[in-house]
């Protein structure tokens, strides 16, 4: 308990008090103080200590205002706010003699001119001091120092710093014998008292310093005009109102409301009249356009349906990105906007944050309508979230349930998902559809993606780029709800293709788009689709580090992460990574169904399956891959790489006769399509590589270093290593084999490194070594994929030298550790950490 009448006590934690305190006994008297408080600040605290100080020296000491005291008295007054303007007047005056001692308090009061001017005299002939908050450090004062510094901070923070709150928190946590050492239990202590206080003091609260109360804590400035509307009062009323609140001690220097007060304030209030309050003040803040955002957010979360507040709502969200976007449309839909107006932007925003959830919910709701239009919205947001899910069977039979007669302007978006899926003539119904929509620029830009993805399985490749890309440009809206975009298409048309420089030039051109709209999150895929652009030319590093830099999300997203993690890693020659790449990968691939824009991903995951010997897992993938292609008519442009990946599949297997039909595909196309021609030449001669001397025609060195050079000119510089590598192995001379050694690592970016053992590179320690002899960096290469199982052959493959190298560098590394065996090279090998990393989960 805090003994008040003890002034050391009672002042305690108040060094604005006790410092006022200390001058006015060194001053002179007669003295003049003024002490500004809000209430239970600890003004009357301060006052009685000053009376008493004046009363132990002999002074006659009085508390109301006289007509005129008697010189040598000390005139004290407490809550002179509450006097009237004639008493006032009067104080003033006889503070202005300077033949008597004054000493007032009052709690602020900015519009009382008579208050303000009382104190401007009292500053003038002695001192004024505004009382400020007791913080966490005077709270442990006035507990006689027993409380912690937890418990403390936390009654400043409940109390908001009022002296008299934090008495009551004190009085309750503490006893005679001490404290209740639980932290958590004094805290919860503490509160309860607090609120005790907070409502016996919000009690005896006018109605009209209530409604500005919860005006504040509605987060509202405190101007007059917005009070006395929002109120119902009038001018004056409002402005005594407004002091009030500010006196009261819930408001801080900014008319911030104090939040602990807010449950005291609503059981004292009413939720009720709250609501009240608060609806009225939003009204009043729309018609003067002074809504501010939250406000406006806090007031349909509220329940508040308004047209003003819903258009308001509307003109933030359009300008508003990613998850606040979808806030702000969920907010004005529940604010009783249009659906019209509102469900589509919604669902592009929850599209573009992912928020995949927030579109399936709108697009059920509009499924279940009886408007058409609502209907058709309804299925192109349903299709588009299936696109991103990865189930295109899901969107195309969507569009299939509504209808190219009902489709209407969104007959563009089925043609593509059914393309997507596979299903080419009822794609061609919907885009004849497409091509009666008001020609808009969006519609226009939308039947051009469908038209140019439908030449894409029909004619040449340079038809179908140019319609993606006009479509590209004519777009205007960046968050068009679509199952993919133009921009995602022209890319993965030209990886296809094998225009490498065309994808870098549409990714650097949608960067420049997405800079200046601020929005970022919706171009996640085109991130991975850069980080797969750099992976094809050969840059893993920048690849890595593009994909490393992706939040991804949706199952498409991923499905393309997983691929890319695994094809970096398959082109570094570097197993454990491939194997920890896969395993993370095979839940996405459980989850994957075949569609046109996924065979890339698709088709290097295969590669990952078969290379780590789990070909079975992704078998139904490959045959759905097969169906969709044949489907379609096994168009080149789409077909080419896929069935490039599947060569690659059949030479990782050691299943040449699989081979074939891939092959014999790419001979197929080759005719009209370069890069297919490509493909089937390098298929070719692969395939006799293969064969070896058994190959009719025999095979030239010319013709595999050929090949390894066109691989690596459309994007399939790693394969056109390999195929230099492998060539190298199977060739008897050794000039012929050294130059395809070269070729290997001229366009594979391998280090450099001889036929035979050259001088030795910087010496490295094994991973974790200890007491073992270092290896040179290619010995350490050939090391770790020694442990891991890797014949001679395949470590050449992977480094771009010849098995007989490989064999040189064991023998060094042999003699090096002392190892007389193979058995005893692998156990000190493993000893010293190789293999270790992919050994890890």
């Amino acid at each position: 308990m805090i003994d008040h009448a003890v002034p050391g006590v009672a002042l305690a934690g108040m060094p604005d008090a006790q410092a006022l305190l200390r001058a006015l006994a060194a001053d002179e008297r007669p003295v003049h103080a003024g002490i500004r408080a809000t209430a239970g600040g600890g003004k009357s605290l301060l006052l009685s200590a000053i009376a008493d100080s004046h009363r132990s020296a002999g002074t006659v000491v009085i508390t109301s205002v006289p007509a005129a005291p008697d010189a040598g008295t000390a005139l004290v007054v407490d809550d002179a706010h509450d006097l009237d303007d004639t008493t006032l007047a009067r104080l003033a005056s006889i503070a202005a003699t300077g033949e008597v001692t004054v000493a007032v308090a009052a709690e602020p009061r900015d519009h009382r001119p008579l208050l303000r001017d009382l104190f401007g005299t009292l500053g003038s002939h002695g001192r004024v001091v505004d009382l400020s908050p007791v913080t966490a450090t005077g709270v442990v004062e006035r507990s006689g120092r027993r409380l912690s510094p937890a418990v403390a901070t936390a009654i400043a923070r409940m109390s908001g710093g009022n002296r008299a709150a934090i008495d009551a928190a004190i009085s309750a946590v503490t006893t005679p014998d001490g404290v209740d050492t639980e932290t958590r239990s004094m805290i919860t202590v503490a509160a309860e008292a607090v609120s005790a206080y907070h409502h016996r003091t919000l009690r005896r609260l006018d109605r009209a310093t209530l409604g500005v109360l919860t005006v504040a804590a509605a987060g509202s400035t405190l101007d007059p005009d917005t009070v006395a509307q929002t109120c119902d009062l009038d001018i004056a009323d409002a402005t005594s109102a407004i002091d009030a609140a500010r006196g009261s001690g819930f408001l801080g220097d900014s008319d911030t409301f104090l939040d602990d007060a807010a449950p005291a304030l609503a059981a004292v209030v009413g939720a009720h009249q709250i609501a009240i309050t608060r609806t009225a003040l939003v009204r009043v803040l729309l018609t003067h356009n002074a809504l501010p955002l939250e406000r406006a957010l806090a007031a349909a979360s509220d329940g508040m349906v308004d047209p003003a507040l819903a258009e308001t709502l509307v003109d933030h969200a359009r300008a508003a990105r990613g998850h606040r976007a979808v806030t702000i449309w969920s907010a004005a839909r529940a604010a009783g906007a249009d659906r019209s107006v509102c469900d589509r932007p919604l669902a592009a925003a929850a599209l573009a944050a992912d928020d995949l959830d927030a579109a399936d919910r709108i697009a059920d709701e509009a499924l279940g309508s009886e408007d058409r239009a609502t209907v058709a919205t309804g299925v192109r947001i349903a299709a588009s979230v299936a696109a991103r899910r990865g189930t295109y069977s899901r969107a195309a039979q969507l569009f299939g349930w509504l209808g190219s007669d009902r489709a209407g302007t969104d007959a563009a978006a089925g043609a593509v998902a059914l393309i997507a899926a596979g299903d080419r003539t009822s794609a061609e119904e919907f885009l004849s559809v497409a091509d009666h929509a008001p020609p808009t620029t969006d519609n226009t830009a939308a039947a051009q993606l469908a038209a140019g993805l439908l030449a894409s399985v029909t004619d040449a490749s340079a038809t179908a780029v140019g319609a993606v890309l006009r479509s590209m440009s004519a777009a205007t809206d960046t968050q068009r709800i679509e199952p993919e975009s133009a921009a995602v298409v022209a890319v993965l048309l030209m990886l296809h293709t094998g225009d490498l420089a065309g994808a870098a030039s549409v990714l650097a051109r949608r960067r420049t788009l997405a800079d200046g709209s601020g929005d970022t999150r919706a171009d996640a895929r085109l991130l991975l689709l850069d980080a797969w652009t750099a992976m094809a030319a050969g840059d893993l590093t920048r690849a890595a580090a593009r994909a490393s830099s992706v939040t991804v999300g949706c199952h498409r997203e991923r499905l393309l992460a997983h691929a890319l993690r695994a094809g970096i890693a398959r082109r570094q020659g570097d197993s454990g990574a491939l194997a920890s790449a896969w395993r993370d990968a095979q839940s996405a691939v459980a989850e994957a169904e075949a569609d046109l824009f996924a065979l890339l991903p698709l088709g290097e995951l295969r590669l990952a399956a078969v290379r780590c010997g789990d070909a079975d897992r992704v078998a139904h993938l490959a045959a759905e891959v097969d169906r969709l292609l044949a489907a379609l008519g096994d168009p080149p442009v789409w077909a080419a790489a896929w069935h490039w990946y599947g060569v690659q599949a059949a030479i990782l297997a050691g299943t040449p006769d699989a081979l074939v039909p891939h092959a014999r595909a790419l001979g197929t196309a080759a005719d009209a399509h370069p890069y297919a021609a490509v493909l089937a030449r390098a298929g070719r001669v692969w395939l006799r590589v293969l064969q070896g001397d058994d190959a009719d025609p025999p095979l030239s060195v010319d013709e595999i270093d050929l090949a390894a050079h066109d691989l690596h000119r459309i994007g399939h510089g790693f394969d056109g290593a390999r195929l230099a590598a492998e060539g190298a192995l199977r060739v008897d001379d050794t000039r012929s084999a050294t130059s395809l050694l070269q070729t290997a690592r001229t366009i594979g970016g391998a280090p450099s490194a001889g036929a035979s053992p050259g001088p030795e590179a910087p010496a490295v320690p094994a991973p974790g070594a200890t007491g073992v002899a270092t290896l040179s960096e290619r010995e350490a290469e050939i090391a770790e994929k020694l442990v891991l199982g890797l014949t001679y052959r395949e470590i050449g493959a992977a480094l771009f030298i010849s098995a007989k190298t490989v064999e040189h560098h064991v023998a060094r590394i042999r003699r090096r550790l002392g190892s007389t065996s193979r058995s005893e090279l692998l156990s000190t090998l493993r000893a010293a950490g190789y293999g270790a990393t992919a050994a890890q989960p």
